[in-house]
């Protein structure tokens, strides 16, 4: 059994592995990118938690500038603080805790020290950007969105609250110079930055371009217009501060719409790539089914063409008897199988009397009408657990299983007597009609081995035709003390 299905376990051994291979490369591949995708998605709500901390620090250090004592800023700030607070906890980075307890609740520091804190929390929120490749990326849409969430936007952001901050310090409706000169260093930087911005416009947000530069053209305008070029400014610390935070308002809705935007990106191109996975899991498992499948199918088909070649080995084409080379090939199993089951048989060695005169006076094609017809008889004689064999020319063998001499000279004298009321035509030479001769052994009554009763058939068969022919004999050892063997 291993021996018959070696060939296809070994070619199955060959393909399915190829075929895993190539498919897990591909399902490795897909697979970093999702998890390059989910490092993203995880860093952009690290990020913008880190954002929310940074806006809540800016409006801290803009109103604690403030040149007044009023009540209303402490409680904001008090309750920014402890917004921060809860922030930290949301995006679990110790960092940030870190840096913020730079400046313990309840406690106001200079502008300067705010701006330090903002640094170092902008710094970490860019290399939360850097490690998770945020701005690696070959889709120019979502390289110019996560380079705006990232670089552009929250320093444009920052800029403008240091000018509120520097400008909400603005004492009895005046800026000391060192402060407005901070101040157009500030917006130099969102000058620069603005520049940069117009590289979006290459995947038509250009509405979003337009809208963004104007919006703060305007704010740029205002500023030096009534902050910078004006000695006496009409507006006290809190109310610059409300009318920069509207801006700076917007620019944190255009943020917030980027970061939607790239993160629904994410999500998309995450569903995708998870399907992908899937489906070149469901491919290769298809794959390896219809590799077994096909190699069942031609196994099968060869198995049938072996089986096919095989039996016609070891049958008589003519008679459809089994030949001689089944009885040499099977002969030793049948004498394996007597042996363990006790079992006995009784052998016919039959040989149509006077052939050749049909052939030499008919013709081989008659000849082969009376090597059909017998071949008939046989099998219609026997039963089915009997074996007839075609063994030479004219000469066949009957393999009676579970039979005495008795019931083999039966069986010998039924298929005498069905062949020999056989009447063949042959043509223009009229009709004639032929008969057997059969000699009969026991095996293991006879002989140790099968092969010696069949020649002990043959002994008697000798005998039979011998002695006048068209006649059944039983073999006696006495036939061999006679010099009978042939």
């Amino acid at each position: 059994m291993i021996k018959k299905y070696f060939y296809l376990i070994l070619n199955l051994l060959l393909i399915i592995p190829g075929i895993v291979v190539v498919y897990s490369y591909a399902y490795n591949y897909v697979d970093k990118e999702v998890i390059l995708l989910e490092k993203k998605a995880t860093a952009l709500k690290q990020m913008e938690g880190i954002y929310n901390i940074i806006t809540n620090m800016q409006k801290i250090r803009g109103l604690s500038n403030i040149d007044d004592t009023n009540i209303e800023i402490f409680d904001t700030i008090e309750e920014l603080e402890t917004a921060n607070h809860n922030t930290v906890k949301k995006i679990h980075r110790p960092s940030v805790d870190a840096i913020l307890n730079q400046h313990p609740a309840g406690t106001i520091a200079d502008f300067d020290s705010y701006t330090s804190t903002i640094e170092a929390l902008l710094l970490v929120y860019k290399l939360t950007a850097y490690n998770a490749q945020l701005t690696l990326n070959s889709n120019i849409k979502e390289y110019l969105l996560a380079k705006s969430v990232t670089n552009r936007l929250p320093y444009i952001v920052e800029y403008f609250a240091r000018i509120r901050g520097l400008a909400s310090s603005v004492h009895q409706h005046k800026l000391d110079k060192s402060v407005k000169t901070k101040i157009k260093n500030q917006l130099y930087m969102i000058e620069e930055l603005l520049k940069n911005t117009k590289e979006m416009e290459y995947f038509n947000h250009t509405d979003y371009v337009k809208e963004l530069l104007s919006s703060q053209k305007e704010e740029i305008a205002y500023i030096k217009k009534e902050l910078l070029n004006k000695e006496y400014i009409s507006l006290n610390g809190l109310q610059i501060f409300k009318n920069i935070t509207k801006n700076i308002d917007y620019l944190n809705t255009l943020y917030y719409q980027d970061m939607n935007s790239l993160m629904t990106l994410y999500n998309k191109t995450l569903e995708k790539k998870n399907f992908i996975k899937s489906f070149i899991i469901f491919i290769c498992i298809l794959s390896i089914i219809i590799i077994i499948l096909i190699n069942l199918f031609y196994f099968s088909k060869i198995q049938k063409y072996i089986q096919q070649v095989e039996h016609l080995t070891i049958i008589d084409p003519m008679t459809k008897l089994y030949n001689r080379r089944f009885l040499e090939n099977f002969i030793a199993q049948f004498a394996k199988q007597a042996e363990r089951q006790d079992e006995y048989f009784t052998i016919l060695m039959i040989d149509i009397d006077f052939f050749k005169k049909v052939n030499d006076t008919y013709g081989h094609d008659v000849g082969d009408k009376v090597i059909v017809a017998i071949a008939r008889v046989l099998q219609n004689s026997i039963r089915k657990s009997d074996l007839a064999v075609r063994y030479g020319g004219e000469e066949f063998m009957v393999l009676l299983h579970y039979a005495n001499s008795e019931a083999a000279v039966k069986v010998a004298a039924k298929i005498k007597n069905a062949f020999a009321e056989i009447t063949f035509e042959a043509d223009n030479h009229g009709s004639f009609q032929k008969t057997l001769s059969i000699g009969i052994s026991e095996f293991p009554k006879d002989a140790d081995t099968i092969w010696q009763c069949i020649k002990l058939a043959d002994t008697a068969l000798y005998v039979a035709k011998t002695t006048g022919r068209n006649k059944i004999v039983t073999y006696s050892k006495e036939m061999s003390e006679n010099g009978d063997l042939r």
